[in-house]
């Protein structure tokens, strides 16, 4: 296919080329009965920055885990210039130049940048006296300054990055793998990632980018390769050529169009919030003043990430007590009430799924634990019961594991929120607060999860729904609060605001009561 061109071609024309820097041809990796990768096919060539696109589940963490050398295939082959190769180990990997950098930071934080770099080369005791300056210099050539004296804890999310990036290449890595690399930064640390990763490929790295930012992937990426249920399904050699739809449609087929449904009438408050003043332990003061949502209602909650929005989720779900003011649940302070009631009556959908999620417990404990710490003996009978209950979460929330006993550990971070929504959702309970719960979705999990909110408030319940993408606020929000520096700038109904009017007011603009 030309170089110009954005229409996917077929995944089984792999072609050759002497220019390949890494290729898997059929590759398959199988937990129990969930093909995880099944039949994948990808060349990721030196000097190019390659996009690796699919929804939750459909194999991308599976495939980079193999390119790391933590899993083995099953079948299918890595070939690395043309000849066949096996990592048997991650440190293998690692010297036949493969890095991987993780969405959540690998390196330790009590540990400064240089004693990091030790680490990768086994370092023990004395460091080398050389290696400092030689950080410098790697940090230097990437246009950057890096100080190999900071603790990692220390640093920004960007600044992270850059420190595992330089790491890698301190190692020889030939291809740099990044997942979700933009998903802790902001739009200013976006800019400048992209910018570094464009001269690393100019210097010759194979870069691939796993991403389910499609602006990101039209934008920056020179090819684009799609996964959808394990297998490569399209390649794009042109994805700036290409629009979200062409995207959107390799990953998931057509997509539907959600309606949006008239707003619906008021019905009896259900959670309100007066006078409240205070500072959550290490978190930011929040000052509320007013605010309620009502039955039937989704009250969307837009800001800039890091202006309350955490803190407001503590206030809610009853986790920080304020020492000024209440939140009232149906005219009851929500202090007044015992713990297991409020875990009943409140839905909890943390921004980190870490919170909610415990990866060590089976699929069927973790939607199962609310009822068996508060309501429910573990008994024999019971436990039976409450599997063949978690069955029908997992078909109704189309969760993908292997079974109810796997470890949730074992499930992508997409079912991982699956089974968080499934257990919150599953208790039908008077407030759904959820913070961020399409994070790092794609674009099929996103319209599920929405979907599944408005049904929460068609039936009867009240729905906070805390996010950054307006487009998706407008999308399944009655009203509008926004958030700035903890407190709220206005409340708008939906009919009465748009993206520009929302950004004007995340920026600091006068606030406007609906």
């Amino acid at each position: 296919m030309g170089a110009t061109s954005a229409r996917p071609r077929p995944h089984d024309t792999p072609g050759t080329g002497e220019d390949r820097c890494l290729e898997v041809r059929g590759l398959e990796r199988h937990f129990g009965p969930v093909r995880a990768n099944d039949g994948v096919d990808a060349a990721f060539r030196f000097g190019e920055i390659h996009g690796l696109l699919g929804e939750n589940g459909a194999g991308k963490s599976t495939l980079i885990k193999i390119l790391g050398g933590i899993y083995r295939p099953d079948a299918g082959e890595i070939r690395l210039d043309g000849e066949p190769v096996r990592f048997a180990s991650a440190d293998e990997a690692r010297r036949r130049g493969i890095a991987i950098v993780h969405q959540h930071s690998a390196l330790v934080g009590r540990l400064t940048v240089l004693e990091n770099v030790a680490l990768q080369f086994g370092g023990r005791g004395r460091v080398d006296r050389s290696l400092p300056a030689a950080i410098r210099a790697t940090a230097e050539g990437l246009g950057f300054a890096l100080d190999p004296q900071a603790r990692v804890d220390e640093l920004s999310p960007g600044d992270r990055q850059r420190a595992e990036i330089t790491r890698a290449l301190m190692a020889s890595a030939r291809v740099v793998v990044l997942d979700e690399p933009t998903a802790v930064l902001a739009d200013a640390e976006r800019a400048g990632l992209f910018a570094l990763l464009r001269r690393l490929a100019r210097a010759g790295t194979a870069v691939v980018l796993v991403t389910h930012r499609l602006e990101e992937a039209i934008a920056h990426c020179d090819r684009v390769t799609v996964l959808r249920h394990g297998r490569t399904v399209a390649t794009f050699d042109a994805p700036g050529n290409a629009t979200a739809h062409d995207l959107v449609q390799a990953m998931v087929g057509e997509l539907r169009v959600v309606d949006r449904r008239p707003a619906p009438p008021p019905g009896a408050e259900v959670l309100s919030v007066r006078g409240v003043r205070g500072t959550p332990p290490g978190g930011r003061p929040l000052e509320i003043p007013d605010l309620a949502v009502a039955a039937g209602q989704v009250l969307g909650v837009a800001g800039v990430e890091g202006n309350g929005q955490g803190e407001l989720s503590a206030l809610l779900t009853g986790s920080w007590q304020p020492p000024t003011g209440v939140v009232l649940l149906h005219g009851r302070p929500l202090a007044h009430m015992r713990p297991e009631e409020r875990l009943r009556r409140i839905g909890d959908v943390p921004a980190d799924e870490a919170e909610a999620v415990c990866a060590e417990l089976s699929v069927w404990e973790n939607l199962a634990v609310t009822r068996l710490a508060w309501r429910e003996r573990g008994t024999r009978r019971t436990t039976a019961r409450l599997r063949r209950e978690a069955a029908d979460l997992v078909e109704r929330f189309h969760v993908r594991t292997p079974s109810v006993e796997a470890p949730a550990g074992q499930l992508s971070g997409g079912n991982r929120r699956r089974v968080q929504l499934a257990r919150e959702l599953s208790k039908e309970p008077d407030v759904l607060v959820a913070t961020y719960a399409t994070k790092g979705l794609d674009v099929r999990s996103i319209e599920q999860v929405k979907r599944w909110c408005r049904e929460r408030a068609a039936g009867g319940g009240a729905v906070v729904y805390i996010a950054s993408d307006l487009d998706e606020l407008l999308d399944v929000s009655d009203r509008v609060a926004v958030l700035a520096r903890g407190r709220i700038a206005g409340v708008l109904d939906r009919d009465d605001c748009d993206a520009a009017r929302l950004g004007a007011l995340m920026l600091g603009g006068t606030a406007v009561a609906a």
